[in-house]
């Protein structure tokens, strides 16, 4: 992840937003998540952006700890497994925000890589405590500290490098918590699975801090002249077989619902141990434009799956990040495969077709498939 001044202020900024752990009740987070998934069809010129957009917005509010405050409207509450220890990792654990159920479900099946690897520059300390992987994600968890002379802004640049072929690897969404002189992080990092699995990682950091007293100063946000850069710092991990070895599995079901007179089929569920995969094909056989493509998706106000393990347990997986494809739309959600699920059924509440206001998420029609 290379940001520009600007971009690193951005972040900077939000880091601080973060840092100030801002209360936000259950009752306002579910207004604020219904507004992102509703402004898609309040105007359906607009671009179809990547729904990775709406996973900031929604990774900013869980992260800040709303995940543990209420479930989403009417939704069932997430499940937390109280007698779980996160041991050296409970730090991380309000970090995992949209994505708690796939790394509650790696911490309980050891499915997890403590790397406890250091190195420093100047008066910063960067530790990458774990890492998790599978075929198509990667999840790393680290801490920057800095001395007391110095203030963390931020981990504002995470690049990655595949030591086996040198290709480089994206770090996209990153979540983190902390004060003035220590910042944890979890930074994803989407991977291709038909390309050779990262076995060796370089992991390189750049740490923002400001001088001491200025974390504070309203006009640091935008005064990229106060922030303070340190030197590249670089970490190599070999990581365990387990995480190469763990296939994905890849399920057909064929379902489909009919959206506008179109058909619309949940072609592929892709599941791995850090993630879950949904394609949608509007009309197959036949060409569609985006924008009718659009229009479709647009009808779908959010999308959970709920997976009941093999002990009946019951677990929500939220929606991650999504994208538009040529055929139709694709939406990735977090995993429970670990937990040798024995059901999965995916929930859809579709926008009303009434005018007026939005109707409350739990007031919308709600279509099921059930995956297994």
């Amino acid at each position: 992840m290379n940001t520009s001044p600007e971009e690193q202020a951005m972040l900077a900024d939000a880091a601080q937003l973060r840092r100030e752990r801002m209360q936000i009740g259950a009752s306002e987070a579910s207004e604020a998540i219904r507004r992102g998934f509703a402004s898609r069809s309040a105007s359906r010129k607009r671009r179809f952006l990547p729904y990775a957009v709406a996973a900031v917005a929604l990774a900013v509010l869980l992260g800040a700890g709303w995940w543990q405050g209420g479930p989403i409207g009417g939704l069932p509450a997430l499940h937390t497994a109280k007698d779980l220890d996160w041991g050296v990792l409970a730090k991380y654990e309000p970090l995992s925000g949209v994505d708690h159920a796939t790394l509650e479900s790696a911490v309980r099946n050891d499915y997890i890589q403590l790397v406890n690897k250091s190195v420093s520059s100047g008066p910063y300390r960067i530790t990458l405590d774990a890492v998790t992987a599978d075929e198509n994600k990667m999840l790393l968890l680290y801490t920057a500290t800095a001395e007391s002379g110095h203030e963390i802004k931020a981990v504002n640049s995470v690049k990655l490098t595949d030591l086996n072929s040198g290709r480089p690897l994206n770090a996209e969404l990153q979540i983190s918590n902390g004060d003035v002189h220590s910042f944890s992080a979890l930074s994803t990092v989407m991977l291709d699975r038909s390309q050779p699995f990262p076995s060796r990682i370089e992991v390189d950091f750049q740490v923002t801090s400001v001088n001491p007293g200025k974390l504070g100063d309203p006009k640091t946000g935008a005064a990229a002249a106060d922030f303070l850069y340190s030197d590249r710092m670089k970490i190599n991990v070999d990581l365990e077989p387990k995480f190469e070895q763990t296939q994905t599995v890849v399920m057909q079901p064929d379902r489909s619902i009919s959206i506008d007179g179109r058909k619309v089929v949940l072609s592929k569920m892709e599941v791995s141990p850090l993630m879950t995969r949904a394609t949608f094909t509007v009309d197959p056989g036949s060409r569609t434009d985006l924008e009718t493509r659009r229009s479709i998706r647009d009808k779908f106000r959010y999308m959970n799956i709920v997976s009941t393990n093999w002990n009946g347990r019951v677990v929500q997986l939220s929606p991650v990040a999504g994208n538009g494809t040529d055929v139709g739309f694709q939406q990735i959600f977090s995993s429970s495969m670990l937990d040798k699920p024995r059901s999965l059924v995916l929930k859809m509440y579709l926008e009303s077709d009434d005018p007026g206001a939005p109707k409350p998420l739990e007031e919308l029609p709600v279509v099921e498939m059930k995956i297994r």
